[in-house]
């Protein structure tokens, strides 16, 4: 069986198919089994060979679009597949295993409605519309998964793939703007280093008169060194006040990003959201 769904897995076309086909496509999946259904139903009572001709062309019809089907929800997987959370993507792979059974479903449904037509007896009409009935179950089922995909997990929803790139570029804004922030807490650093080395190069400046200037004194007398010049307060304050104002600038920068954000993912998962009736 792992043959035969690597051997439809491995099926490319010679051209690229756009995306967004998928979802016209499988409306047709889901509809052409389900009417051949209720014909071969309506011809166990009416027993019109018309019938069960229509019923055999719909699901020859059902057999080139469900190969179709699968050609477009594999493209579109593809490009919903890292947009989605790992939950959505193994969704998304069950979805797809379930496509490739279907599709090799609808050949053995065709065939044997063809056997079933050159048997032309009751038992088996009757048969073949239970395993029929079986099989648009499980159509059902595809498509329920499929629109849990789009609705729950916002696979190819076009709002979703915008907001990804948003959220894209606001990332590299804030990675940025820490680093912004970062520099200037680097030069804050190296500026309250560099004050003392300052107030030791100005300390021999502002000693006292040298000994020989000074008026003779007792020997045992000694003059008292004058304290550094320290440095003056409001130099210090305002280059602290200016440091001070740059970081409080990148941070509040940082902090309208990332308000930006979450007002964005707000906005787009009331979007995506469908309520539940």
């Amino acid at each position: 069986m792992d043959a035969l769904v690597q051997l439809l897995d491995a099926i490319k076309l010679p051209f690229a198919l756009p995306i967004h086909l998928h979802p016209p496509i499988v409306h047709f999946a889901i509809a052409l089994p389900v009417i051949a259904l209720l014909l071969e139903i309506s011809n166990i009572f009416l027993k019109r060979r018309c019938i069960g001709v229509i019923s055999s062309l719909l699901l020859l019809l059902a057999l080139f679009i469900y190969f179709a089907a699968f050609l477009t929800g594999k493209t579109d997987g593809k490009e919903a597949f890292s947009l989605l959370s790992e939950q959505g993507q193994a969704e998304l792979k069950e979805h797809k295993l379930l496509g490739i059974y279907l599709v090799y479903g609808i050949g053995l449904v065709f065939i044997l409605k063809l056997i079933i037509s050159a048997i032309n007896k009751m038992a088996a009409k009757i048969f073949f519309v239970v395993m029929l009935a079986l099989f648009v179950g499980f159509v059902l089922k595809q498509g329920k998964d499929g629109g849990e995909l789009v609705y729950t997990y916002g696979a190819n929803v076009k709002a979703v793939s915008d907001m990804d790139d948003k959220i894209m570029d606001l990332e590299d804004e804030i990675y940025s703007c820490k680093q912004d922030l970062q520099k200037c807490q680097d030069e804050l650093k190296k500026s309250q280093e560099a004050a003392p080395a300052k107030q030791e190069s100005k300390a021999p400046a502002a000693t006292s008169v040298p000994e020989e200037q000074a008026p003779q004194a007792p020997a045992t007398t000694e003059q008292t060194p004058q304290a550094p010049a320290a440095k003056s307060p409001a130099t210090n304050t305002e280059e602290n006040g200016s440091n001070e104002q740059n970081n409080s600038s990148i941070e509040q920068k940082a902090q309208e990003v990332i308000n930006q954000i979450k007002g964005s993912a707000q906005e787009v998962q009331q979007q995506v959201t469908i309520p539940t009736h």
